[in-house]
């Protein structure tokens, strides 16, 4: 099982560079799950929204795809039929159609739909028979949470209905229907658990997501220079990590795989020879791993009703604050408080939650997730990252909600993050722990 996400498909030669790939680290029978080429899931986006406002987004998605085509010597028509579609919906939206998360989500799968047909295309031109599919038609259901959820164990007919087709079957990630039939999607990295539950469809021997990055890093390398390339994780520090914002992962991938007992190695295609990082069943030694962050949340603090049963007045939490454009992430209540870390929902474009009608919101903050065995009970631990953020004159609290077996949450001012990780990946992860960590336990007899 190959996956190749928007980066490793983000123009013609990328897109040649995969079916090469397919072809020389497939195997005898390769199945391909395909993200949309990158950036088109933001254009998609952002054409639903500028049709329902009026206007058409039109001939930018026109000109990127069959530059594409173009580039790999395709023919100029053979996306044709989606991109007349797509011009379709979008001006239904432009003479005010409905604008809502289920048009959203069909405008937004129109990516993976072409971007699959283009790669099929690609292995036909290398010798290979290849066949486009839609996953929306294998019978993937989610429930279209926001950027999680997870999925069930795949029925034994897309198995079948994947042996049945000819060639290598290329599968459009991201995509998934709803219990109503709906096409949804399934949130940033959606891809990923597209892969994992296809390959535990059809039992596969490993999970190969193609990234344009090295592998799995003990910090995003984009924030923290020296953050190197972790060679193994187990499949719980990787739902760990894909948990509290690091984006290499979709949140919901380890599970199909642990299901099945399949691996998973994260590999770059800039470096197809080199073994990139492997995740799968193994013990986790204590102590600090890596860190993950979200750069923009929010938190709400807001006094319970005492009149009210608590776990009722939490569910009216959290839909008020979906209902104001925000993602609950995070939740910690008290007798009498509740705290909420938010997210920026999908239906705000980014943009925080507006103040809310009680309580008190504090903006500008990005969380930090530090991630290692025993880290959320770590106090050793605790108190090192206090010490060490003080000393940069870093202001930060602990995130409430946001302790757990292999993690804990902090939060920062958005400006400072930077800063923040590089003196924690520095402190934790670079040989400098002396006072930081707690020591491992002497081992027992054997």
């Amino acid at each position: 099982m190959l996956k190749f996400g928007g980066a490793a498909l983000k123009d013609g030669p990328a897109v040649a560079l995969a079916a090469r790939i397919v072809r020389e680290r497939g195997g005898e029978r390769p199945l391909v799950v395909a993200s949309a080429h990158q950036g088109v899931t933001d254009l998609l986006e952002r054409a639903a929204r500028e049709a329902a406002a009026g206007e058409r987004l039109w001939d930018e998605l026109r000109i990127r795809h069959r530059t594409i085509l173009r580039q790999l010597g395709l023919p100029g028509d053979l996306l044709d039929p989606q991109l007349r579609d797509l011009h379709a919906i979008l001006g239904d939206l432009a003479r005010g159609g409905p604008a809502d998360r289920r048009c959203r989500d069909f405008v937004l799968s129109f990516g993976e739909r072409m971007s699959a047909r283009v790669l099929a295309a690609a292995l036909r031109r290398e010798g290979m028979a290849a066949t486009a599919q839609d996953a929306f038609d294998l019978d993937l259901v989610h429930e279209a949470e926001e950027d999680g959820g997870a999925v069930g164990p795949p029925p034994p007919r897309v198995g079948e209905a994947l042996a049945r087709m000819p060639g290598v079957a290329v599968v459009t990630g991201f995509l998934a229907q709803d219990r109503a039939g709906n096409v949804v999607t399934l949130g940033r990295n959606g891809s990923d658990l597209s892969a994992a539950w296809f390959a535990e469809a059809i039992g596969a021997e490993e999970i190969q997501l193609w990234k344009s990055v090295a592998g799995v890093h003990t910090a995003d390398p984009a924030l923290v220079p020296a953050a190197r390339t972790l060679p193994a994780l187990s499949f719980e520090e990787a739902a760990e990590l894909s948990a509290l914002g690091a984006a290499v992962l979709h949140p919901g991938t380890a599970e199909p795989a642990r299901r099945a007992g399949i691996p998973i190695r994260v590999l770059s295609v800039a470096a197809p020879a080199d073994p990139g990082t492997r995740i799968d069943v193994r013990p986790s030694a204590p102590g600090p791993l890596a860190l993950a962050h979200r750069a923009a949340v929010s938190l709400w603090r807001l006094p319970l009703d005492p009149g009210f049963r608590r776990g009722e007045e939490l569910a009216r939490i959290l839909e008020a604050a979906r209902t104001a454009g925000a993602a609950p992430w995070l939740v910690e209540a008290s007798a009498g408080e509740a705290a909420l870390v938010l997210r920026a929902g999908r239906a705000a474009g980014g943009a925080p939650p507006p103040p809310p009608a009680r309580g008190e919101l504090v903006a500008g903050l990005a969380a930090i997730g530090v991630v290692g065995e025993g880290a959320g009970a770590d106090e050793t631990l605790a108190a090192g990252v206090e010490r060490t953020l003080a000393a940069a004159g870093v202001e930060m609290r602990w995130a409430p909600g946001g302790r757990s077996p292999r993690g804990r949450v902090l939060l920062v001012p958005t400006p400072r993050l930077g800063e923040a990780l590089r003196r924690l990946h520095a402190a934790l992860l670079e040989g400098a722990c002396e006072g930081i960590v707690s020591p491992a336990p002497a081992a027992g007899p054997s």
